[in-house]
């Protein structure tokens, strides 16, 4: 025997089946926002540099969204003031402070995404790169320690390891 649906019952699931289409309807619009915002911050990231100077103002390093150097300037006096090895050192120095920079911007445009319920794209889509791993901070890339041979290029083979 089969159930028995009244005018009743089926006004109150004409009714839930009404709130739940609205819901979906208020997700996907929230879902196109968010998507709207990505993109608009994907490509403020894609245009964004951060720059850094020495301490001395000898040299000024320009970096890209990931970190890599696409300026350098040097002063006038900047040959004068430092040894070959120790400009180099400066260089590196100023580029890991730049590249530094620029991630400390990236977490800032990225934290209403990032925040956004602690969300993270591994999170959906399982074996991808997430804005936790990218802006992560890393260790300085500059030599410590004074090791003045430390740009000596070191060949290996299978022969001579």
């Amino acid at each position: 025997m089969g159930a028995i649906v009244s005018g009743a019952d089926v006004g109150s699931m004409r009714g839930q089946v009404e709130v739940l289409r609205a819901q979906i309807d208020s997700m996907q619009v929230d879902l196109l926002e968010r998507t709207r915002s990505l993109a608009d911050m994907q490509e403020k990231i894609a245009r964004a540099t951060a720059s850094a100077r020495s301490s001395d103002g000898s040299v000024e390093v320009v970096v890209d969204a990931s970190g890599a150097t696409v300026g350098v300037a040097l002063s006038g006096s900047a040959y004068g003031k430092h040894s070959p090895v120790a400009l180099g050192n400066l260089i590196l120095a100023t580029a890991t402070s730049a590249a530094e920079d620029m991630r400390r911007q990236i977490a800032e445009m990225s934290r209403p995404f990032t925040e956004a319920g602690r969300i993270d794209l591994p999170d959906l889509v399982p074996g991808v790169l997430g804005l936790r791993e990218i802006l992560a901070p890393r260790p300085a890339s500059v030599p410590v320690g004074g090791d003045e041979h430390w740009d000596r290029t070191v060949l290996r083979s299978s022969g001579n390891v």
